[in-house]
């Protein structure tokens, strides 16, 4: 039986025998058994020998190892790998078309052969991790590739370990490292990452959306020489070194130019201000000789000083000698002085003594006068108080008299018990209404708190409700870092409204994810390329849109237009009854909110009203038995269901972890909101009840007081009434008990003995006593004053000596006073000369030391022309000259030094400029010399290649009855030089640039596999594949490009070429160097195949049509 899932090597053209053994030879090793069930859902694939290939197939055999190009791929082994237990085959060198049905693993090959050869997974657009590509169940997989080479093929193997999502590599059987695998790929000129050799499957539309720039430097990858990219590099290196140096050069001239005009204009100024600075420095020296002239004066002063001072010394010591005599008698006085002075402090000292003691005797009679004094005093005290108890007994018998009338008359009696009544009145009346307003003001507390947790509530439910309408900004600040280009789309819509009949919508704003449980699997379903299109609701702002901005402007953004369309068209295969009996939730468009257009562009673009989600797991089986969904989500997982269109049409599912969402993560949840603005409007209600009722209670409040204040008034009247009977009363009570008061007082000082006579004895015989001490103190008293008397005298006696002493000495003085006179004169004379001497001679050093300090840092030029200047100037004729340049200077305008200052700064910074702006012209000639040989060496290559190529483009056209060009499209700047590539598909057009926009999804692939079948004859590539390219062509074109291809790819000498595809049209060009792989992958496969059998019956076929 032949095994369930096997590839198959065919090669076209006539029989003949397998390399490697007998064509009828089979082994039961290279059968395998018919699995059970449970494996046959696993899709194996089932590894097919070369030699059991060779049997099925009567033909040349492969290729001569000699046809392979270096690089070429000569096997490829897979094992574990996605949909493959184990395959092997051979490629042919040159065209190799692989079939087979959808879903049995064709791109599988290509995913092997990008993997295998050192590329990551992002080159595929498939699966992040590598793990991702082991087969279900299993726990490594491996790739083997054997590449042609001159002396002995390269055998590359890389080994995939599930666990650890890595990878380990081998080449020739040695273990290798990822970078020593690329370097032999990058040896052999593989460039599994240019798009012009290797195209897969989901990176076909990538192709057509590459920029001019992108497909020339692609291009050059490709076909041209590596001298030849590299001089493209060169000059796009040096282009943008010269426009910076440009931009450099052109802000520094432009500078030059501002500095200059600047200064010119200062520039009068600063002649000025020289001229005046010439002035101003011929004053300076004048000044600089000033302190010369100055010290010649002051030294002729000094010079006069000093003689003057010798005359003085002179005639000073001759007053001297004449005045010796007198000066030895008043000595003489002058000491006999001293000796009175001493005698007279001693008598002095002794008086002071005795009149001390004298003057305490003295002070004691004094004291003692004053005791006889105070008795005397207390004696008068006594009579006088004898006389006041005599009044106070009259002024209270007064005072009784006059209380005994007032006690007579008593108060008219007054009922202040009905008074009273009418207060007490009054108190619960107004105890009542205060009552009343403590409850009123507990109310209002209660109302306000109330209040104030309703407006708390309020305000927090209008900043939940604000946070709604920050979404769409924060989502268009994402747009803005995420997609520049789509970002400023929408900002020229939103500008310039007026232009489009209708609202545009961009799908990334308006949509909104009901569950946030949903957000993932929404986002993955609609894709990047859905949420980024522009959606119009008229075929007339559709087309403005595209034209503006696609072919104006140049932007690269997707627009479409369902305006034919209605929500109503896009109708679920069931209800949401019959979904949950599949254990689904509701599809994906259940799970979105946003405008109507945008909704009816998902659905028509994504099918998202008949995608359903869940949660957690369906039932798969009754989900593939169904044949109603090929695509479904389940949590945080993708499937994708196929069936097979051959045999029992069996199904094959296909799951992947879909990735978190980062464009719809910022979401609104519209029932919250609703909910939210039924919440604010219930808030602002009852805010508006809690006022009514505070101002109703407030009003009542006030009533309430109003009222209490008019009976506290009534109160208030009934109370002075009372207080005036009371106050009545009071004083007649307060008058009888004064009465009593003053009759006991009355009676007591009547009966009190008195003690004025006591009283009085003691003090005369304290008087007597006092006297007799103070007879004794005056005995004493008068013993010390004779004393005193005595040393008087004595001081008297050496005063008088003191003073005859002190009168001779006078005399001796005024007898000696002219000559004392004139010794003075002649010291005042000597000082003052000597004082003239000393000023004149600090004078003139001052002004020596003041003149050599002003010439101490000046330089030789400048002492030379100081010298020649004021050479025998004097003082007064300096001071002339000063003032004649001073006022000759003042008359010359005075510039600011700061101007000048910034003159002097400018002219450096200008120098300094000019000097950079030569080495920056110098590089600028170097860099357009060296660009020109630069461009001489690339562009005339480029010319002749993009010339080769749309050559045979050109000509792939015209026999498909279509026209195309391709063209170098240049630019001053080299990084925006471009390819590109101009078709017309009908006659009525004129060539059309290639867009992802523009031409359709077959006019594209055609056009996309004629460039590649362009590029094959000039390919340095040693092979290229190309993953479904003829999908979304139409018969005639899919024939056309068939044959066209057949004939470029299977040329003598050109590059192995893949080419994936799921289906075939019947009676298509073959030819000798083509080989077939088709790929039987499925659950079933007869026991015994006989391909050739099968050949047979199908000429037979063919012919007998």
């Amino acid at each position: 039986m032949v095994p369930k899932n096997s590839l198959i090597e065919e090669e076209n053209g006539s029989q003949g025998e397998s390399s490697s053994g007998s064509p009828s030879s089979s082994s039961s090793s290279n059968k395998r058994p018919r699995l059970d069930e449970d494996e046959a859902d696993e899709s194996d694939a089932t590894l097919v020998s070369p030699t059991f290939s060779k049997r099925l197939v009567k033909g040349k055999g492969k290729g001569k190892e000699s046809d392979y190009l270096e690089g070429s791929i000569v096997r490829v082994q897979l094992k574990n790998f996605v949909t493959y237990d184990a395959v092997e085959f051979r490629p042919g060198p040159n065209l190799n078309m692989i079939i087979g049905p959808n879903g049995t693993g064709k791109s599988t090959i290509v995913c092997a052969i990008a993997l295998g050869l050192g590329w990551n997974t992002t080159l595929l657009g498939r699966a992040k991790e590598i793990s991702d590509f082991v087969k279900h169940g299993a726990t490594n997989a491996e790739i083997e590739i054997e590449l042609k080479c001159q002396n002995k093929n390269i055998i590359i193997n890389r080994k995939i370990k599930k666990e650890k999502n890595s990878s380990s590599w081998q080449i020739n059987r040695q273990s290798a490292t990822h970078r020593e695998v690329l370097a032999r790929i990058h040896a052999l000129n593989i460039q599994v990452d240019n798009l012009c050799q290797f195209l897969p499957q989901d990176k076909v539309s990538e192709f057509a959306q590459m920029t001019p720039p992108e497909l020339l430097v692609q291009t050059q990858k490709a076909v041209g020489e590596q001298e030849m990219l590299e001089h493209h590099k060169k000059l796009i290196r040096l282009r943008e070194e010269e426009k910076a140096l440009l931009l450099s050069t052109k802000g520094d001239r432009d500078q030059v130019d501002n500095l200059e005009k600047r200064n010119t204009v200062l520039e009068r100024d600063v002649m000025r201000y020289r001229q005046r600075e010439a002035i101003l420095k011929k004053v300076r020296l004048y000044e600089m000789r000033v302190p010369f002239a100055r010290y010649g004066m002051a030294k002729s002063t000094y010079d006069e000083a000093k003689h003057a001072r010798q005359n003085a010394h002179l005639e000073y010591r001759g007053v001297m000698e004449e005045n010796e005599p007198v000066r030895n008698r008043k000595y003489e006085l002058e000491e006999s002085e001293k000796e009175a002075v001493e005698e007279k402090k001693h008598a002095v000292d002794e008086f002071t003594k005795t009149r001390g003691i004298t003057e305490r005797y003295a002070g004691k009679l004094e004291e003692m006068e004053s005791k006889s004094d105070d008795v005397r005093t207390q004696l008068r005290l006594i009579k006088k108080e004898e006389k006041q108890r005599k009044v106070r007994l009259v002024r209270l018998q007064e005072e009784i008299q006059e209380l005994e009338g007032l006690v007579n008359e008593a108060p008219s009696a007054i009922n202040t018990k009905e008074t009273q009544q009418k207060i007490e009145g009054t108190d619960r009346r107004m105890r009542n209404l205060r009552s009343e307003i403590g409850d009123i003001q507990v109310k209002q507390e209660d109302l306000a708190e109330e209040r104030k947790n309703v407006a708390g509530q309020r305000e927090g439910a209008s900043r939940d409700l604000r946070k709604f309408d920050d979404v769409k900004e924060r989502r268009l600040a994402a747009i803005q870092v995420k997609d520049p280009e789509t970002f400023q789309a929408y900002r020229w819509i939103q500008s310039n409204k007026n232009l489009f009949q209708k609202e545009v919508f961009l799908p990334w704003l308006e949509i909104n994810i009901k569950d946030k449980r949903y957000i993932d699997i929404v986002e993955a379903s609609l894709g990047f390329h859905a949420i980024r299109t522009f959606v119009c609701q008229t075929k007339e702002d559709y087309h403005t849109l595209t034209r503006t901005l696609c072919d104006e402007k140049k932007f690269r953004i997707n627009a479409a237009c369902f305006d034919h369309k209605k929500m109503s068209d896009f109708i679920p295969p069931m209800d949401h009854q019959q979904l949950n009996r599949f254990g689904f939730q509701s599809y994906v468009l259940d799970q979105i909110e946003g405008p109507e257009p945008v909704l009816i562009y998902i659905c028509q673009n994504n099918m998202s009203h008949r995608i359903p989600v869940a949660t957690k797991d369906p039932d798969h089986k009754q989900i593939e038995q169904s044949r109603i969904f090929n695509n479904y989500f389940v949590g945080d997982t993708s499937f994708q269901i196929k069936w097979s269109r051959y045999g029992r049409q069996l199904a094959q599912t296909t799951t992947s972890r879909i990735n978190p969402a980062h464009q719809l993560v910022d979401t609104v949840d519209f029932e919250k909101k609703r909910q939210l603005e039924r919440q604010l409007l219930s808030l602002e209600e009852k805010l508006n009840q809690y006022e009514v009722a505070l101002n109703d209670l407030s009003q009542r409040e006030t009533d309430i007081r109003n009222e209490f204040e008019d009976i506290r008034a009534e109160r208030e009247q009934y109370v002075q009434e009372k207080r005036e009977a009371q106050a009545a009363l009071k004083k007649y009570e307060r008058n009888k008990v004064a009465l009593e008061t003053r009759k006991r007082n009355l009676h007591e000082e009547l009966q009190r003995p008195n003690p004025i006579p006591e009283k009085e004895n003691v003090l005369r015989q304290e008087f007597r006593k006092t006297a007799r001490r103070r007879e004794k103190l005056f005995m004493e008293f008068k013993e010390s004053f004779g004393e005193f008397l005595q040393a008087l005298a004595t001081r008297n006696v050496a005063s008088l000596k003191h003073m005859q002493i002190t009168s001779e000495i006078h005399a001796l003085i005024r007898e000696t006073q002219e000559k004392d006179d004139a010794l003075k004169e002649a010291k005042r004379k000597y000082n003052e000369a000597d004082r003239r001497f000393n000023e004149a001679k600090e004078n003139a050093k001052r002004l020596l030391h003041i003149a050599n300090e002003g010439i101490k840092n000046i330089d030789e030029a400048t002492k030379a022309e100081f010298q020649e200047l004021t050479q025998g100037m004097t003082l007064e004729q300096l001071e002339d000259a000063i003032t004649s340049e001073r006022t000759k200077a003042e008359l010359q305008y005075a510039t600011n030094p700061q101007v000048i200052d910034q003159y002097n700064e400018r002219l450096a910074e200008i120098d300094k400029l000019k000097v950079k702006l030569a080495a920056k012209d110098d590089r600028l000639a170097k860099l357009a010399t060296e660009m020109t040989a630069t461009r001489i060496l690339w562009e005339p290559k480029l010319n002749n290649l993009v010339t080769q190529i749309s050559s045979q483009f050109s000509d792939s056209f015209d026999r498909i009855g279509c026209a195309g060009e391709v063209r170098v499209s240049s630019h001053e700047d080299y990084d925006k030089w471009g390819i590109d590539i101009l078709v017309k598909f009908r006659d009525r057009e004129t060539l059309q640039a290639l867009t992802a926009q523009r031409q359709s999804g077959g006019e594209r692939s055609v056009s996309t596999i004629m460039y590649l079948m362009s590029l094959q004859e000039l390919a340095k590539a040693p092979f290229r594949v190309v993953d479904e390219i003829n999908q979304g062509m139409d018969p005639r074109n899919e024939r056309l490009v068939h044959s066209q291809m057949v004939q470029t790819a299977c040329r003598p000498n050109t590059s192995q070429y893949f080419l994936i595809t799921p289906k075939l049209l019947p009676d298509l060009d073959y030819h000798e160097r083509m080989k077939i792989l088709c790929i039987n992958n499925g659950e079933w496969q007869p026991e015994k195949l006989d391909v050739q059998k099968y050949l047979n019956n199908r000429t037979k076929t063919k012919n007998g049509r």
